[in-house]
């Protein structure tokens, strides 16, 4: 029998590529409330308009993967502990939700639980997490007191618990954080916090709103660019993804929903019709590396950082 020299397995990463080719590159159709705590407004104006596909590789998919399911074990374990009143889903059994801006930003926290060594009286809002870094919240915990450690720890995280408790009209906030594999755990209470829920709320109102892309964070090099999913439009040049989302004729509605302005067919766009797009689909001039100079019925005209000219006519871009 030969020997097997191979450095890989040739099953295992065709499974791999498989996983990669069927994910979704959509991102959701709302802003997230467990991503408006990211610094760049920008980034989350070009997630929110689906500037780009996002794809991931297999390793990071499969992290996804171990993630849920860890959260689904912390939670049946809370939920088999004598003194703990644990809910996940609410009165019409979906995972709790809540929407503002016109449906246009929301967030759906993993429950609530009641009963709390701690705090055996007050509700808290759960929130489970699955992290290689979950000692860390120990040893900020250590440095910075319970009730800070989470803003310390993790500022996204605590952005999206503050949103929980105040949509919840909850004060309380009960983050359980597991090791990959949920065999072990930690957890901090964190209050609720009006001030900084009214800052995001209003954060996110701006960036659902906005005509054009808001200011960059910083340069390429920037620690935040270097690791951004959109750095290719942002810095770079990269043609967006064309769909009704990165036209400038369309709109998120004040009253909910998307709309086209095109003056020839003014109309409301289903979630279909923002992913196909149409032949009339111009750029937003945000998403265009260069100065417009002039537009008409059958294109928009840009100048180009390198001096040349380039006319939108709406063509398909390969991406």
């Amino acid at each position: 029998m030969p020997a097997i020299t191979l450095s890989y397995c040739p099953t295992l990463q065709a499974s791999d590529a498989a996983l990669e080719a069927a994910q979704e590159t959509w991102q959701r159709t709302y802003l997230g409330m467990s991503e408006i705590g990211r610094p760049c407004e920008r980034a989350l104006w070009y997630n929110f308009r689906w500037a780009r596909p996002v794809r991931f590789d297999a390793l990071t998919l499969k992290r996804f993967a171990d993630g849920h399911a860890g959260e689904a074990v912390i939670v049946g374990r809370l939920k088999a502990t004598p003194g703990l009143e644990v809910h996940d889903l609410d009165t019409s059994g979906e995972q709790f939700g809540f929407l503002d801006h016109a449906n246009h930003f929301g967030g759906h926290m993993d429950g609530v639980i009641l009963g709390l060594v701690q705090a055996p009286k007050t509700w808290h809002v759960l929130e489970v997490k699955i992290s290689e870094k979950w000692n860390e919240l120990d040893k900020v915990r250590a440095k910075v007191g319970e009730k800070h450690a989470l803003r310390e720890w993790n500022p996204v995280y605590y952005a999206q618990g503050v949103l929980y408790m105040h949509y919840a009209q909850l004060t309380r906030h009960y983050l359980v954080c597991g090791s990959p594999g949920a065999r072990r755990w930690t957890a901090v209470r964190t209050d609720a916090d009006p001030a900084h829920a009214a800052w995001l709320t209003a954060k996110a109102e701006r960036i659902i709103f906005a005509d054009t892309p808001p200011q960059r964070i910083g340069g390429p090099d920037h620690f935040n660019c270097r690791m951004c999913d959109h750095a290719g439009v942002c810095h770079e040049g990269k043609p967006a993804r064309r769909s009704c989302r990165t036209c400038l004729h369309v709109t998120p509605s004040r009253g909910g929903g998307w709309r086209c302005e095109h003056p020839d067919f003014p109309h409301e766009l289903s979630l279909d019709d923002q992913k196909a797009g149409c032949p009339a689909h111009r750029f937003n001039p945000g998403l265009v590396p260069g100065e417009q100079i002039d537009a008409g019925p059958h294109g928009v005209t840009y100048r180009m950082a390198d001096t040349t000219e380039w006319t939108d006519h709406g063509q398909e871009i390969a991406l």
